[in-house]
């Protein structure tokens, strides 16, 4: 059975290579009629941050990436966190010192002394500070085949012997994952190319305990619009950095399933199911992909143009970003004008505070500037008489004024905007008369009259 996992580290926020290594992992899973684990690879005590191991759990079920084994769910071959597996891990490492392919390196002040024979290693670590290293003792180059890659070749004699097991008696990650990914009978180990360095360390350890080798299949690095590798000290690379800034999940899942993966055609906008049909590992690419965020912010407002004024409305609900005690009815009108004008979902909410959040003090303090009271007039009547908003009936307003008063340009809609919504720049007149109404808008002209 084709079973695939997906280990990230509780040392904070998941992050979008993270998230690109689950989607494969699980759509590769699901495609092979598999199964796709969860595992928590909590070894780096130092680096663990409280909760962060339950916030990836609830942003892979909000990406409905569903785990089939995993923390509290179908544990067979479990724990599946690393933290609660110790004993596991030193029965191997002892494996590996009696049969003299790891040994013990004692710390003293502040240096490691290795010690070979096995019978004083035993003993020494029941009483002192000690580190497992995995003894490689060869000079010779070996070939790994790569399901993306092909074979790739290492020097084994440019690899200095790793620790496998820290002072404080945590696993480092090439022991742990060699140990578990057997235990929980993973098939396929797909992950980032940031750790295809570490591959023959981790052949060695298989070979070391007569262990059957899993496929191996080493994914492209994610790298700035620079060719830099894409890291959080050159910008967001959270993934809820990007919800929080209003994209959505079905863009987030397309973008970054684009991210070393492309389908056979030109198709660029796809959901899940899509991707559960048509992904595939031989159209993966080798060299590094760009995160571009000009893809996914054009990604993201194709989107929004799909959804209904109504689901848009409940996402805002659901961010808390949007008060609930407002008319439904007025943010549905005013979402159908910024869903097509807008790249995120903050951008519509930032249209929605255009029309809801008047100042009008400050629209007093910028129409000082403006020779207003005719204006005002002329518009408080003329909205007055109409029996509808229509665009032709605006027009003919604006062409009145022109003609009556002698006004044009900024010193026609500028006064007009301040007046409506507070701002000298924005929707056209007849945009936010339509929105606001009648009513609402005679009243905000009268007001500033």
């Amino acid at each position: 059975m084709i079973r695939t996992r997906f280990a990230p580290s509780p040392t904070g926020l998941l992050h979008v290579g993270g998230l690109r290594t689950a989607l494969y992992n699980y759509i590769f899973a699901k495609q092979n009629n598999g199964e796709f684990i969860l595992r928590i690879e909590d070894t780096d005590q130092s680096r663990k941050v409280d909760s962060a191991d339950s916030k990836i759990i609830e942003q892979l079920n909000y990406f409905n990436i569903d785990f089939d084994e995993g923390p509290d769910k179908n544990e067979k071959f479990g724990p599946y966190y690393q933290s609660q597996r110790l004993q596991l891990y030193k029965k191997h490492y002892i494996d590996l010192i009696k049969n003299k392919k790891a040994y013990i390196c004692i710390e003293h002040n502040g240096n490691l002394i290795p010690e070979f024979d096995v019978d004083l290693a035993l003993e020494k670590i029941k009483t002192s500070k000690f580190v497992v290293k995995l003894l490689i003792n060869s000079d010779k180059k070996i070939s790994i085949y790569d399901e993306l890659r092909g074979d790739v070749e290492f020097d084994l004699s440019l690899i200095d012997d790793p620790i496998i097991i820290k002072s404080d008696g945590f696993p480092t990650y090439h022991f742990a994952n060699v140990i578990d990914d057997h235990y929980m009978k993973i098939s396929h180990v797909i992950r980032g190319e940031e750790w295809l360095s570490s591959l023959p360390k981790h052949v060695l350890l298989y070979e070391s305990f007569g262990w059957e080798l899993p496929s191996f299949i080493h994914l492209p690095l994610l790298l700035n619009f620079d060719k830099s590798k894409l890291s959080k000290r050159q910008g967001d690379v959270h993934v809820e950095n990007f919800i929080d800034k209003g994209y959505l999940k079905d863009a987030i899942i397309n973008f970054i399933a684009l991210l070393g993966w492309h389908p056979s055609g030109n198709k660029e906008l796809f959901d899940l199911n899509y991707l559960l049909g048509s992904f595939s590992i031989d159209r993966l690419q080798k060299s590094g992909a760009i995160f571009d965020i000009r893809k996914l912010d054009w990604m993201n407002s194709q989107y929004i143009k799909k959804l209904s004024s109504k689901d848009i409305l409940d996402i805002l609900y659901n961010m808390n970003l949007v008060n609930k005690s407002i008319n439904s009815t007025q943010y549905i009108e005013i979402i159908k004008y910024a869903k097509n004008n807008s790249t995120t979902l903050l951008d519509i909410n930032d249209t929605l505070n255009i029309f809801l959040e008047r100042n009008i003090d400050l629209s007093k303090k910028l129409l000082t500037d403006y020779q207003t009271s005719k204006l005002f007039e002329l518009w408080q009547n003329q909205l007055s008489l109409l029996p509808e908003v229509t665009e032709n009936n605006i027009q003919n307003i604006v062409a009145l004024s022109k003609k009556e008063l002698n006004i044009y340009g900024k010193s026609l809609f500028i006064p007009l905007r301040l007046a409506l919504i507070s701002k000298e720049h924005g929707p056209d007149l007849f945009t936010i008369v339509s929105i606001l109404g009648l009513e609402e808008s005679q009243k905000r002209i009268k007001e500033l009259l």
